[in-house]
């Protein structure tokens, strides 16, 4: 549900986000829907299943901790390990310096009876005294460390990366002092990306809430890809949850709805073209030209999902919506389509909701908190993606 995944996302905030941390929150979030999921089957009322699912994870930095505790114990059992190697050897070099005709030592049976450190090789049966003191000559050679040569190698490449960029920081500074006044092409790139996020924020105008307005801190990633991504998701997921029950009023008693319905939804500011058609199975069709490649695909869905169960809510007539959503690098015969069913819709209410909700029509947004069910069902994960699914159509 939209609430759990921006509670997911604040818990997040301020952290860069790698591979590996995106997954744990989409693992986290997962367990978060199917835990407030089971909640709810167990006959808990909505608010209080999404209370206690959120004080069951309130923060993440056991998980972390948890990850550092265990790279610790695996360089203690390392050190561990390296210990028991030094004693064995130090042992085995005991046992040289007590060999006969060593001045001032005990002969080579004493020296078998010295006691045996921890950690140290164990003489098989029937070597006598002589034989051990020859054993631990041979395993002192042979755990003899070999020189180590690599500090010299790590510090002459260390040398020459030192010298490269004393090197090329002079000869970029005599290039910037010859292209006085052309920007470079990373500064383009990066004044298009600022551009094109502002171009964002000004289309959220439109129709749409602002990516970052609203919702608290905004989140920052190191890659500006990723960072549009998330901005312009986020301005979806948004306009969804901030959208009013007072816009579906302002258009009810109407026969079907027109382009000025739609403007008033998520995606409008995508909205190029719609038609109606009358009759026993009326229709209307939406047209969706332009769609930011920014946009993550399961908003789309959410959003597609959204704006049909509005149109069958205030449209009783109504039966079927279409639409044809096509992304801004893509062309006419590369675009999807959806075609969502009143029939179909009522009845996924019907199941998910246990029979609450069995019909799509005006009474769902007498007020906001019954419209908020709705919206609620609508943004679950396995409730959007399994009607899209139904509703898209291959080409």
């Amino acid at each position: 549900m939209n609430e759990l995944r921006m509670y997911v996302e604040h818990l997040f905030e301020g952290r860069v986000l790698t591979q590996e941390s995106i997954e744990l929150k989409e693992e986290i979030y997962g367990n978060l829907v199917a835990r407030y999921e089971d909640y709810i089957a167990g006959g808990m009322s909505e608010a209080e299943a999404l209370e206690k699912t959120k004080a069951s994870f309130t923060s993440i930095e056991d998980v972390f901790k948890e990850s550092g505790e265990a790279e610790d114990s695996n360089a203690g059992e390392a050190a561990s390990a390296q210990a028991g190697e030094s004693g064995a050897a130090s042992w085995n070099a005991g046992a040289v310096q007590a060999a006969p005709g060593a001045d001032g030592m005990g002969s080579a049976a004493e020296t078998a009876q010295m006691p045996r450190p921890e950690g140290a090789p164990v003489q098989p049966d029937g070597v006598g005294a002589e034989g051990q003191a020859t054993a631990g000559t041979q395993a002192a050679l042979k755990t003899r460390s070999p020189r180590k040569i690599w500090p010299f190698v790590v510090g002459g490449v260390l040398a020459a990366f030192i010298l490269l960029a004393i090197v090329g920081t002079a000869v970029f500074g005599l290039i910037d002092e010859a292209d006085v006044g052309e920007p470079s092409s990373t500064a383009q790139s990066i004044t298009q990306n600022n551009s094109s996020t502002t171009d964002t924020n000004q289309g959220a105008e439109n129709g749409q809430a602002g990516g970052t307005a609203g919702g608290g801190a905004a989140q920052n990633y190191d890659d500006l890809d990723d960072q549009r991504e998330y901005e312009a998701t986020k301005q979806v997921d948004e306009a969804i949850a901030a959208h009013s029950v007072d816009t579906l009023k302002n258009y009810t008693g109407n026969s079907l709805p027109d382009q000025g319905f739609f403007e008033h939804l998520p995606l409008s500011m995508y909205v190029s073209s719609t038609g109606a058609e009358q009759g026993s199975n009326a229709s209307c069709s939406v047209q969706y030209a332009g769609v930011s490649d920014d946009i993550d695909g399961d908003a789309i869905d959410r959003a597609l999902v959204y704006n049909a169960v509005a149109a069958f809510s205030v449209y009783p007539e109504l039966q079927t919506v279409n639409f044809t959503v096509q992304k801004a690098d893509d062309t006419a015969y590369d675009a999807s389509v959806y075609s969502f069913n009143r029939n179909t819709l009522e009845h996924a209410f019907d199941n998910a909701s246990g029979g609450a909700i069995t019909q799509l029509n005006s009474s769902l947004y007498e007020s906001q908190e019954s419209w908020d069910q709705v919206r609620d069902y609508v943004t679950r994960n396995h409730f959007y993606d399994r009607q899209t699914d139904l509703a898209e159509i291959d080409d």
